[in-house]
């Protein structure tokens, strides 16, 4: 089965907070958006009755320390 193309687009920043203050060197923050337009699209299909949409807009935000 064939289902049309959509462009989907994802984004991330992050940051390192020693940059702000050297007593959080090595902690950093790292935020993820993935299918930032929230599009809605068909991802696959099992049948010509079995479509599965797939996932919409997702946020994350991390915040990581090196030893």
């Amino acid at each position: 089965f064939k289902v049309a193309s959509v462009d989907l687009y994802d984004a991330m920043m992050s940051y390192e907070l020693g940059e702000l203050n050297s007593s959080l060197k090595g902690a950093s923050v790292q935020f993820n958006v993935n299918n930032v337009a929230d599009t809605k699209y068909v991802a696959s299909c099992a049948s010509g009755t079995a479509c599965f949409y797939g996932i919409g807009r997702t946020v994350t935000a991390t915040v990581n320390y090196r030893w």
